[in-house]
C-alpha cells in the first residue's frame, strides 16, 4: 500500500558530529559511515525507552532509530564496492506533512564532481560517493559524501493520520504490517545519495554549471528519440513532463528488465474448458510471485471465507487455495491457507466492481502468493472444481508492466512536474513495485538486485562497481540455482533469507548464517536425495577416476568419476517436479528416482560395463567392488534377488534395483559424503569440473578434501564454504 512520496532534494552541509558507526564485514565491498548529526535527547538520541522489535535490540527510540539507519547501510555496503569509505551525516527534522501526504526523508549527494581521475566520462557530474569509488580517492575531503533527513514529525497528531495514526516501523524484518517501513525507505532515500537522481532541472531543463550529469546520459525520450544529453533545455524541460515516454536506458538495467518486471497472472492450466490467463488483482503481502510461478490444484476451503482454521487442510495442503473475499482480512485468509500448506492463495472477489482490487495489509510471516480474480471469474473456476482445475500463478514477463518494447523501464514523468521527484525515480507503473518508485509500497523487500529489484542494475550503469552476491534475497536465490537447479519455492526462500535478516546489525552473525545457510543445501534432504544420489550412482556403476595434486608432493589420488554435465543432467531429471515438503513429495521422488536408475542402466555406457549375459552374482559383485565394498553377505543376497533366480542380468527393472541398492548403501554414503561435498563445492560454486578452468589438475579438490576429513567432515571449522563463497572466482559470476 502507497503511503505517501519520498523526496529527494539537494542537502546541504552540516557540522556537528556526536556518533560514527560503520557498515562492513569480511565480505563487504564498501564501508558506509553513519554520522550522527543529532542534538542530545532528539533523533537518534532519543532517550525514550523503546522494547526491542524485529531484531532490532536498541532499547530507546534514538538507538532503535540508529540501528535502522546501520542495517539499511549494511544491505548497500554489501553490494557496492568503495575502496573509499562513504560517510551518510544523518538527523531526524520535522518535515512537511499533513494528515493525507508528506515528506518521510530526503536525501542527496552533498557536492558534485567532474573530470576527477579516472572519470569514465569527461564533462560530467558524478555523486561524490561514486566520484571517489571511481578515482579510489576522496574528492571531497571531510565532507560527507550523503545527507539525509528524516521527518521526525511521522507518528504525531496531524501527521498521515488520516484513517489511523501512521508511524515508522523500526524492526528489521520487514514486518511493518499498516505502518512504513523504515529500513525501505532508507534504502530508497541512500540510493539518491549514491547517484539515482540527475543533477539537471527537470523544472527547466538547464544542466548544473551548463554540465550533464552520468544518470542524463541514460533518460530517453521515445517520443524525440533523444538522451537528455542530446536535448536542448526546452527539449528537456518538455521531456520530464512526457508522461510514459521517458525511460531509462542503461544497458544494465534493460539487459535484465525482463528478469524482474512482469504481468501478474493467474493461468488455468486445465481443463481446457476454462483454460487461460485471467486478469487479477495482487497482494501488499506474501510471496513474490515469479517466473517459474506456483502450479498446483484449485481447492475451495473449508470454510469458504477461509476466516478460521481450515477444516479440509488436508485438501488443501499442496494445492492452491480458493478462498471467498469477505467477513475478515486478506492476511488472516492467507494465513490461515498458508497453515493448512497451500503452495498459493486464489481470492475470489465478492462484488462486479471494481473487477479486482490490490489486496492491502501486512504480515512478513506470510511467504506464499496471493492473487484475487473477479466475482465472475471465480465462479467460473468454482463450476469446474470437480473437473480438477489446475492452475499457475505467475510473473508473465514476457509482458514487463511499467516497460516499454525495448524493456526500458519508464521514468516517474507525470504531466504536472512533481518537485523532487520527477524524472529522478522509476514510474508507478513498474510491476512488482520498485524501491525507487516515488512512492513507497507496502510490499517491498530489503533487496536490491534481481529478481526483486532493478535498483543495484541502475546504479551499475552510472558506474558504480557492485556485486548482487552481496545482497541475501540474491545469495539465497542463487542456492537454489546452483544446487537444486530450480527457482525457490516461497516457504523455503522466506525461511533461509530470514536466517540471514534475523541477524539485525550483527554481522558476525550475518557473516556466519550466510555460510550456514550456503552449507545447508549440501546437506538438505532435497540434495542428499538427487544431487548426491547421483553422485553415488556414478560411483556404483563406475568406481572412482584417477587424478594428479600438486597440494604438497606431487601424487595421484582418487577422485569422484562423475563429471558435471552428466550430474547436471541426471540431477535434473532426478528432481523433476520436486519441492521437498510439499503435499507428496514423496512420492514424486520415488517415482524419479525410479525412473532415472532404470534410463541409467539402459544407458551405452552402462550396458558395456555390464553385459546382460553377466549373471547376477558376478552383477552385483562388480557394482559392490566399484563402491568400494560396501555390502554385507545379506545385502549382496538381496540385490542379487531381484532378478528373481535368473541366469543372466537381461532383466533392466532389476538392474535398476541392484544399482540403487548400491547408490543407497549407507556405507558408501557415509564414505562419499566429503569427497562429494568438496565436489559440489565445484559444480555449484564455480559452475565446472575441479580439474578445469584456473585448476589443471586436482590440487584445489586434494587440499580441500584434505582440510574437511581434518576437521571430520566440519565445513565451518574446515572454512570450506567459506573460502568457495569469498573466493574471486564465485564472485565474479556476479560482478566486480
Amino acid at each position: 500500500m502507497r503511503k505517501t512520496i519520498t523526496a529527494k532534494i539537494p542537502a546541504a552541509l552540516f557540522t556537528l558530529t556526536l556518533l560514527f558507526i560503520a557498515a562492513h564485514s569480511a565480505r563487504a565491498a564498501a564501508t558506509i559511515v553513519i554520522q550522527n548529526n543529532d542534538q542530545p535527547n532528539v533523533g537518534f538520541n532519543d532517550p525514550t525507552p523503546a522494547a526491542p522489535v524485529g531484531n532490532n535490540t536498541g532499547n530507546t527510540l534514538g538507538q532503535q532509530r540508529l540501528n535502522a539507519f546501520q542495517f539499511a547501510a549494511n544491505i548497500w555496503g554489501a553490494t557496492l564496492n568503495s575502496t573509499v569509505a562513504i560517510t551518510i551525516q544523518a538527523n531526524w527534522a520535522p518535515l512537511s506533512c499533513s494528515s493525507s501526504s508528506g515528506t518521510l526523508g530526503q536525501a542527496g549527494t552533498t557536492t558534485i564532481h567532474a573530470d576527477f581521475p579516472n572519470a569514465p566520462v569527461a564533462g560530467t557530474w558524478y555523486s561524490a560517493a561514486l566520484a571517489n569509488a571511481l578515482s579510489g580517492a576522496d574528492q571531497n575531503g571531510s565532507t560527507a559524501e550523503i545527507r539525509v533527513t528524516f521527518n521526525s514529525s511521522v507518528g504525531t497528531p496531524g501527521c498521515l493520520d488520516t484513517g489511523g495514526q501512521s508511524y515508522f516501523y523500526l524492526g528489521l524484518d520487514n514486518n511493518h504490517a499498516s505502518d512504513m517501513d523504515l529500513v525501505g525507505v532508507l534504502m530508497h532515500e541512500f540510493a539518491h545519495g549514491f547517484g539515482f537522481a540527475t543533477f539537471t532541472s527537470s523544472s527547466s531543463g538547464i544542466q548544473n554549471s551548463g554540465l550533464p550529469s552520468i544518470y542524463d546520459r541514460f533518460l530517453l525520450d521515445n517520443s524525440t528519440g533523444k538522451t537528455w544529453i542530446q536535448m536542448t533545455n526546452a527539449e528537456r524541460q518538455a521531456s520530464a513532463l512526457n508522461n510514459g515516454n521517458l525511460v531509462w536506458a542503461g544497458p544494465r538495467t534493460t539487459s535484465e528488465t525482463n528478469i524482474v518486471l512482469g504481468t501478474p497472472r493467474l493461468k488455468v492450466n486445465s481443463p481446457g474448458a476454462i483454460a487461460g490467463s485471467y486478469a487479477v488483482g495482487t497482494a501488499d503481502f506474501g510471496g513474490r510471485l515469479s517466473s517459474a510461478g506456483i502450479t498446483g490444484n484449485v481447492v475451495q476451503t473449508s470454510p469458504n471465507d477461509g476466516c478460521s482454521a481450515l477444516a479440509n487442510a488436508a485438501a488443501v495442503s499442496g494445492r492452491l487455495a480458493l478462498i471467498d473475499r469477505g467477513t475478515c482480512p486478506f492476511v488472516q485468509k492467507v494465513k490461515n491457507a498458508q497453515n493448512a500448506g497451500a503452495l498459493g492463495v486464489i481470492i475470489a472477489n465478492n462484488v462486479a466492481s471494481p473487477a479486482t482490487i490490490n489486496m492491502g495489509g501486512g504480515d512478513a510471516s506470510i511467504n506464499i502468493p496471493a492473487l484475487m480474480v473477479s466475482l465472475s471469474d471465480g465462479n467460473t473456476i468454482k463450476t469446474q472444481l470437480g473437473a480438477n482445475v489446475n492452475s499457475s500463478e505467475m510473473l508473465d514477463v514476457s509482458v514487463p508492466q511499467g516497460a516499454d518494447a525495448q524493456t526500458h523501464p519508464l521514468m516517474y514523468a507525470p504531466t504536472t512536474l512533481a518537485s523532487g521527484s520527477s524524472v529522478s525515480h522509476w514510474d508507478t507503473t513498474e510491476f512488482p513495485n520498485q524501491l525507487m518508485e516515488p512512492n513507497i509500497s507496502g510490499d517491498l523487500t530489503h533487496s536490491v538486485a534481481i529478481p526483486a529489484d532493478l535498483t543495484l542494475d541502475q546504479l551499475r550503469d552510472v558506474g558504480w562497481s557492485a556485486n548482487p552476491v552481496g545482497d541475501a534475497a540474491f545469495f539465497t536465490r542463487q542456492q537454489y540455482l546452483d544446487f537444486f537447479g530450480r527457482e525457490p519455492d516461497p516457504s523455503g526462500f522466506g525461511y533461509w533469507t530470514k536466517q540471514i535478516y534475523s541477524c539485525g546489525i550483527n554481522q558476525a552473525c550475518v557473516r556466519l548464517r550466510t555460510i550456514n545457510v550456503s552449507g545447508a543445501f549440501f546437506l538438505s534432504t532435497e540434495f542428499q536425495q538427487t544431487g548426491y544420489l547421483v553422485e553415488r550412482l556414478y560411483r556404483a556403476a563406475y568406481g572412482e577416476a584417477t587424478g594428479t595434486s600438486n597440494s604438497g608432493p606431487t601424487h595421484t589420488l582418487k577422485v569422484p568419476i562423475v563429471r558435471r554435465n552428466e550430474f547436471v543432467a541426471d540431477t535434473q531429471q532426478i528432481s523433476q517436479g520436486l519441492i521437498v515438503g510439499q503435499a507428496g513429495w514423496e512420492q514424486v521422488l520415488e517415482n524419479n528416482k525410479q525412473a532415472l536408475t532404470l534410463a541409467f542402466v539402459q544407458r551405452a555406457r552402462f550396458a558395456t560395463a555390464f553385459p546382460t549375459s553377466m549373471t547376477p552374482a558376478a552383477f552385483v559383485e562388480a557394482l559392490n567392488q566399484n563402491a568400494g565394498g560396501v555390502l554385507s553377505a545379506s545385502e549382496r543376497a538381496t540385490a542379487e534377488g531381484f532378478f528373481g533366480g535368473a541366469a543372466d542380468t537381461s532383466n533392466n527393472t532389476a538392474r535398476a534395483q541392484a544399482l540403487r541398492q548400491l547408490a543407497e548403501d549407507q556405507d558408501l554414503y557415509n564414505a562419499e559424503s566429503n569427497k562429494a561435498f568438496v565436489l559440489m563445492q565445484f559444480f555449484g560454486y564455480l559452475q565446472r569440473n575441479p580439474n578445469e578452468g584456473r585448476d589443471t589438475d586436482y590440487s584445489g579438490y586434494d587440499f580441500w578434501l584434505t582440510k574437511l576429513n581434518k576437521f571430520n567432515g566440519s565445513y565451518i571449522n574446515a572454512q570450506m564454504v567459506q573460502g568457495f563463497i569469498d573466493s574471486g572466482e564465485y564472485r565474479s559470476r556476479f560482478g566486480q
